[in-house]
């Protein structure tokens, strides 16, 4: 029988290890409200999230520059960057393509290229121009069309035009252009204040309208869509579907969310190409405009911060009643000239920015010359189940701070409940013992915090994986070596992880095809859990749902690993004469396989070879039945590190006394190289013809007469010709 104190609700008690509260840009900062208040002179980036001074207007750069390279992050709006790094250049004003060469550093005129954008409009002009799939995109303003030409040559290939059926107000005018991963264009409208897209093929799909005088427009890594709007001062940023992410200002938002240029760009547009020179006797700045070459560096503006900028939390809740706030832990860079001043305040309920005087603002601590390093404090303030937590910052104006995240611990688990209670007696003797022992408390807590996390060290998918500074090799490797797994540092971080996860797993089949073929599998990364899709499975029969709490059986992936590995025994099947037909049985060999000499058919001085040992009609077997093809897709033969360790792997793990023949399959149909008849390909039977509104004009019809036996011989497999009987293959 219980007690009635059983029956009563838990007190209540501190945890044994200390919780902490993380502000970031991932998890968030939680500003207090109203935002005016709680961030003033004070931005948080949009690539990572970490907290700055906000650049004061007119003194740094904008993403909504004239050039239309958003700050420097992208080409100007009229220069293109080509597959293999070299930048194209249109002079907007003569409708002349330009090409840099490295070698003499300039920009060389393309011939038979010019003369785009002639009508006499108010954007008579091209503007905005794009290289995407070999293709070279010009939006030939004044024309109202967008010119497709190629990259080998330039012969003009489309030109693509908005149809009736969008409904616009006013002639489309096209101003800028970009291209998404998936090879569709996103074409800004001004004329009609839309953005429209265009399939990869140049088919209009739709418009989104709302954006006014839209002008220049750029997509980055993670699809979204960044517009600059005439007469804004931030540029908005928009997902594929024209839905509203948002607004940034500042370049420093974006810059991580783009490919980095091998070039620079400056508020004006120009051009420095130093860096892709390779000699230069000149400045090796250019014009965005003219693509001329400056006789001197223009200057290069300051940024401009506030002296003061200010940072406010909104109520952190421990729920533990006067719970005691134990430390601040911030991880930033402070540079020289700048500071942040950190102050807390505690309460028993929540309150208002309105509510808190300014003299109750404790702990006033100071962070000064901070190298991106961790830097903590213990809060001052006195028990309270809320804190609050504000951030004054200052600057010279040259430079501000930067806080990537702040950690708050709570609550304060001090060495002194192990002490007498003569010690806490008094509330300012108990503090200042809490203070000193919170020295020796943070070197257990991170002893503890070290035991406590040990155990990540010895799983293969949260073993370090970055080399710390003075060791030889990173831990995940070491890791690897325990079990006899050697890792390609060249391989992505996930695929070494997969590789150290699944390899002891095939010890018992390491030097068969089998265990080939399931390492090709993780390397390549083709796993059922990462290739199976939601609409990829079996087809099962209709079945009656259960009536009763049993949770649904997951249905298993259809999806199956391509073999990858041909063994070239499957190959050895001799035609005989007189014995043999040609069909699935028997194949063809060549007239020679190991260069026996044959007397009035290639036997020739110092080129055959007289071989007299084993059975020539063995020949097959002893020269391939030691041999395999291994087909892997084509983009592991385009990635130099992948294909290293493609080939690493296939020396380290192929059976032994074995030789392998890579292969990089493309989506063609070879026979001989990548197919073989037989095996993975078939010769099927002739079209019957086309049937009007049931065929589609493609690779499977053919437009003809049907095969009339009075009209003469046809040749039809599988119905008016018998290969080997009435048909021979020239």
């Amino acid at each position: 029988m219980s007690s009635a104190a059983a029956l009563l609700p838990r007190i209540p008690a501190p945890p044994h290890d200390p919780k902490w509260w993380l502000l970031n840009g991932k998890v968030g900062w939680r500003p207090a409200s109203p935002a005016s208040e709680a961030m003033q002179n004070v931005e948080i980036t949009a690539d990572n999230g970490t907290l700055i001074l906000a650049p004061v207007s007119g003194g740094a750069r904008s993403t909504t520059e004239a050039s239309g390279s958003f700050g420097g992050i992208v080409p100007p709006d009229n220069v293109a960057l080509g597959p293999d790094q070299s930048v194209y250049l249109l002079n907007d004003g003569t409708g002349f393509l330009y090409r840099s060469d490295p070698c003499t550093c300039s920009f060389v005129r393309i011939p038979c290229f010019g003369g785009i954008g002639s009508a006499p409009r108010q954007l008579n002009t091209p503007h905005g121009v794009a290289i995407s799939r070999g293709n070279l995109y010009v939006c030939d303003t004044g024309n109202n069309r967008v010119g497709v030409f190629s990259l080998h040559g330039f012969l003009l290939r489309d030109f693509w035009t908005v149809p009736a059926t969008a409904n616009l107000a006013e002639p489309w005018e096209p101003y800028g252009i970009a291209f998404d991963c998936k090879g569709r264009a996103y074409i800004t409208d001004p004329a009609n204040g839309c953005v429209h897209r265009f399939s990869a093929s140049g088919v209009w799909e739709q418009a989104f309208s709302g954006f006014g005088f839209a002008t220049f427009i750029a997509i980055d890594r993670q699809s979204r869509i960044c517009v600059v709007v005439q007469g804004e001062a931030q540029a908005r940023i928009i997902d594929l579907h024209g839905h509203s992410l948002g607004s940034v200002g500042d370049p420093a938002g974006l810059s991580a969310s783009f490919p980095p240029l091998p070039f620079a760009v400056d508020a004006a547009g120009n051009l420095d190409m130093n860096s892709v020179c390779a000699c230069n006797s000149g400045t090796g700045i250019f014009n965005s405009a003219t693509g001329a070459q400056l006789p001197a560096a223009p200057p290069v503006p300051a940024v401009i911060y506030p002296k003061q900028g200010t940072f406010i939390t909104a109520a952190l809740d421990s729920r533990f009643y006067r719970c005691q706030w134990h430390r601040i832990v911030l991880q930033g860079c402070v540079p020289t000239g700048t500071s942040i001043e950190v102050a807390t305040y505690t309460a028993e309920t929540q309150r208002s920015l309105d509510e808190i005087p300014d003299e109750d603002w404790l702990t006033q601590q100071t962070v000064a010359n901070l190298q991106c390093s961790p830097w903590d404090c213990l809060v001052m303030s006195g028990p309270g189940r809320c804190l609050w937590l504000r951030l004054q910052f200052t600057s010279d104006g040259d430079a501000t701070p930067c806080l990537e995240w702040i950690k708050i611990e709570y609550p304060r688990i001090s060495l002194r409940r192990y002490l007498p209670a003569a010690f806490a007696e008094d509330p300012n003797g108990a503090q200042f013992t809490d203070r000193l022992l919170s020295i020796f408390d943070t070197t257990l807590r991170s002893v503890e915090r070290e035991i406590d996390d040990q155990a990540r060290y010895f799983d293969p998918l949260s073993a370090p994986s970055t080399k710390p500074p003075g060791a030889s090799i990173d831990f995940l490797t070491w890791l690897a070596s325990w079990v006899g797994i050697s890792l390609d540092r060249q391989l992505p971080e996930q695929t070494r992880r997969n590789l150290l996860k699944n390899g002891p797993a095939l010890y018992a089949i390491r030097g068969t095809r089998q265990g080939l073929w399931q390492q090709l599998l993780l390397l390549l990364g083709m796993q059922p859990e990462t290739c199976c899709c939601p609409n990829d499975q079996p087809k099962q029969k209709c079945r009656c749902v259960p009536q009763n709490c049993q949770p649904v059986a997951p249905q298993p992936c259809a999806w199956a690993a391509p073999p990858l590995i041909l063994e070239h025994f499957q190959l050895r099947r001799w035609l005989f004469v007189g014995t043999g037909r040609l069909s699935n049985d028997a194949v063809l060999w060549g007239k020679r396989i190991v260069n026996r000499s044959q007397i009035g058919a290639n036997a020739q001085l110092s080129v055959s070879q007289l071989i007299s040992t084993q059975d020539p009609y063995r020949d097959p077997f002893y020269v391939y039945a030691h041999k395999f093809s291994v087909f892997v897709p084509a983009a592991c033969g385009q990635s130099l590190p992948q294909k290293r360790a493609l080939i690493n792997l296939l020396n380290s793990e192929k059976p032994a006394h074995t030789q392998y023949q890579l292969e990089f399959v493309e989506p063609r149909f070879r026979i001989g190289f990548q197919s073989s008849i037989g095996l993975d390909s078939v010769v099927g039977r002739y079209p019957e013809g086309v049937t009007l509104n049931q065929s589609e004009l493609g690779a499977g019809t053919v437009l003809g007469s049907a095969p009339n036996a009075r009209a003469g011989p046809s040749f039809s497999v599988g119905r008016q010709a018998r290969i080997s009987e009435t048909t021979r293959l020239n």
